[in-house]
């Protein structure tokens, strides 16, 4: 069968690719090389916006549970800001869960999934594009979106790699736990908790808490260390944070520590997104918050772009890399003011930002301001323009004291 579209990784990237393809009638392919349930390295935390832009996640059920505070803590743990709202200020899920949710909304509206087999290459014929698979088979289809991760295949076969020297690299485990528990430790608002660059570390560590689980973990930034630097073991990183997480009382002394899971995500936007007849998305495509390493929101958004450039190319037979860049142009005018701002803060990692912290501790307003922001459907993102006068003038004002 020759497919209109070839989608490989089966990830929140590429399932919202499928999805939004399978509902024009699309033949879509989605290719994953293991099968569901399966999990991913992530904490499991999205932004709220994610949900005022993909209101189906909501009405599907793919949440899991919300949070409502928010506290960020020096390394120090000697400041901290707190942020509390009546509405929820993150939404959580479970990777297992959410993942094959978003694939059965694809295969609902008629996508195709096939797991447990890679893609070992791909040749750019006359008309289409041929994958070779592991497993011996071979899949042809007019348009390829390559949705297959931080060390992507798809975008190496097109010519370009991930950066190594821009990456982050995580370690965590998701603790079930008994609900009364997590009532008792983290309250009816499911309390987040952010600890920024625990024992050194360039990067932060969290605590998510869910309804019967507690996302645990550290990440580092690559781009913020010096490579004269040595680099930490996150293994004993995340060992370390958790005694000091025990005795700040914030999980339970009788937490042990069990096999951890890590990964690697990108920290830099691909020069290029596009190839003849290839798109990229997700973190195939470097789509990442630099600062943060979130990507669900950005693999969804760049998903959904991708499939309607497909939708557009299919149409009127414009599947060459020129015609394509019009998905590039289109995600650089949403997203590069955004991601480039970001990225330039994502360098202050490796520099001590207690200060800032404790400045920012110390003004209601500029809290106000970020806790109001932050359920909007544009996030503080939006309303970046109005945070950083306010950040500015509380941190002259700081000075002025001393």
């Amino acid at each position: 069968m020759l497919y209109d579209v070839a989608i490989v990784g089966a990830g929140p990237a590429g399932s919202t690719a499928a999805k939004f393809l399978s509902e024009q009638g699309v033949r879509t392919l989605l290719l994953e090389k293991t099968t569901f349930p399966r999990d991913k390295p992530c904490g499991g935390g999205l932004q709220m916006r994610v949900l005022h832009r993909f209101k189906y996640l909501e009405e599907n059920n793919l949440i899991d549970s919300y949070s409502t505070t928010f506290q960020i803590h020096t390394s120090s743990m000697t400041h901290h800001i707190d942020f509390h709202h009546t509405k929820p200020l993150q939404a959580m899920v479970l990777r297992k869960s959410f993942d094959e949710g978003l694939v059965n909304l694809a295969t609902r509206n008629g996508a195709i999934l096939q797991c447990g087999s890679t893609v070992q290459d791909i040749i750019n014929q006359k008309d289409i594009m041929r994958l070779n698979l592991s497993d011996g088979t071979t899949v042809e289809s007019r348009l390829i979106i390559g949705a297959d991760g931080t060390w992507s295949t798809i975008a190496k076969k097109i010519g370009v790699k991930q950066d190594c020297d821009h990456i982050g690299i995580c370690v965590y485990n998701e603790y079930p736990m008994n609900p009364e528990t997590i009532q008792k430790l983290y309250g009816d608002e499911r309390g987040v908790h952010i600890h920024l660059q625990p024992h050194g570390l360039a990067g932060y560590g969290w605590i998510f808490p869910k309804q019967k689980h507690v996302n645990i973990g550290v990440a580092e930034f690559r781009q913020a260390i010096h490579p004269a630097m040595e680099k930490k073991n996150l293994h004993i990183n995340y060992a370390q944070y958790l005694k000091t997480l025990k005795k700040q009382k914030l999980i339970p002394r009788n937490l042990s520590i069990t096999a951890t899971h890590g990964g690697a995500f990108p920290t830099c936007q691909m020069k290029r997104l596009t190839a003849d007849r290839v798109l990229l998305c997700g973190d195939a495509g470097g789509l990442v918050n630099p600062l943060t390493g979130e990507g669900i929101y950005y693999a969804m958004c760049s998903g959904e772009m991708a499939a309607k450039t497909a939708i557009n190319a299919l149409e009127n037979n414009t599947t060459d890399a020129h015609s394509l860049r019009c998905y590039q142009r289109r995600w650089n005018h949403e997203f590069h003011g955004e991601l480039s701002f970001v990225n330039r803060l994502s360098k202050r990692w490796g520099r001590n930002i207690d200060q800032l912290i404790e400045v920012a501790s110390k003004d209601k307003k500029l809290i106000d301001v970020i806790c109001e922001a932050i359920p909007k459907p544009g996030g503080v993102q939006k309303d970046k323009w109005r945070i950083i006068p306010r950040f500015v003038f509380a941190y002259c004002k700081n000075l002025l004291k001393r």
